[in-house]
């Protein structure tokens, strides 16, 4: 089989497209024939060394954290699942930091049969693989602050993959969406999504904007720049989930915030099993199948040309997901 390698941290030029061996399949594992592996900032990072492999002697290393195929073979104790079923898989020690197993940037991918999710016939593939991660990580912060209809609710980079997503599913749920931006620019697009209410924090900032004690619940991923404010909208007993720190780690908050009895969390992607998997594939693929979520604008690059896919998204050229197609 070919897949994209790197051997040695670096710039695009290091992803090369070569031909690798097939390793051996366990009795628990299955592999899947890709059709799509989605392009995640995380990919980039790891790359260029920013985030460090973990594992030691990690070269050459296949990247990727998600993959959208049909499975072409299972282990000898595999149940289930069977060759020809379309699903997807992602994270759990797949590509990543941890390298455990090589990534999903190859024709073939091996992973443990409990880490996958079965995508249902009527629903396609392009738009599960193009939701893929940032969907997932949106499902888990929306059931973690559950915004009931009628509350006010506050989503940070609401026009990225896991803010827009996050968007649509809570205004699915009834809610008024606050949609808050970096910069002025995508105001309609998020308007188109489900927003009510935009705010650009080139303009203004989120307390500026919306004033103390005026929200239900606020989906943060911004981190350091962004989480005091977010906060302090929070009404008493209102929710916070952190799945995102784009701007830094370092959180502060207010002792008269935090004694408003409220409910501060966060989640990682890094902490998703296959029950999670699963269930969280099943309500996107619903939603998807009635027209209550849609994929992001879709760019398609040949597998072999990962390179370009990563050059584009460094530039911030592209709007959407980045596919890579086998």
């Amino acid at each position: 089989m070919s897949a994209i390698q790197i051997d040695r941290y670096g710039g695009p030029e290091e992803l090369v497209w070569r031909e690798v061996a097939p390793r051996a399949l366990g009795p628990q594992e299955v592999r899947i024939r890709t059709v799509y592996a989605a392009v995640n900032r995380a990919d980039l990072e790891i790359r260029s060394g920013a985030w460090p492999i973990v594992r030691a002697d990690p070269f050459p290393y296949t990247p990727g954290l998600e993959v959208v195929g049909e499975i072409e073979e299972v282990g000898s104790a595999v149940t289930g699942v069977a060759p020809g079923g379309r699903v997807i898989t992602m994270m759990q020690r797949l590509g990543g930091i941890w390298g455990e197993r090589p990534g999903a940037y190859a024709e073939l991918v091996d992973v443990a049969a409990d880490a996958v999710a079965t995508i249902p016939a009527d629903v396609g593939l392009e738009p599960i693989a193009a939701l893929g991660l940032a969907a997932v990580t949106a499902s888990e912060a929306i059931r973690r602050c559950e915004p009931q209809a009628g509350e006010r609710v506050v989503v940070h980079g609401a026009s990225g993959g896991v803010g827009s997503a996050a968007v649509m599913m809570a205004a699915d749920r009834g809610c008024e969406v606050i949609a808050v931006l970096p910069r002025a620019g995508k105001e309609e697009f998020v308007r188109s999504l489900g927003a009510s209410e935009v705010v650009c924090l080139d303009r203004t900032s989120l307390l500026g904007a919306l004033g103390a004690r005026s929200a239900d619940a606020v989906i943060e991923t911004g981190g350091e720049r962004t989480f005091s404010d977010s906060v302090a909208v929070l009404r008493r007993g209102g929710r916070l989930c952190l799945v995102g720190a784009l701007t830094g780690p370092h959180l502060k908050l207010s002792a008269w915030d935090l004694i408003q009895e409220l409910e501060l969390t966060g989640w990682s992607s890094e902490n998703l099993d296959g029950d999670g998997l699963r269930s969280h594939v099943a309500e996107i693929a619903e939603l998807v199948r009635s027209g209550r979520l849609s994929a992001p604008a879709i760019e398609r690059y040949e597998m072999a040309d990962a390179a370009a896919a990563h050059r584009a998204m460094e530039r911030a050229e592209i709007t959407g997901r980045a596919l890579l197609v086998a």
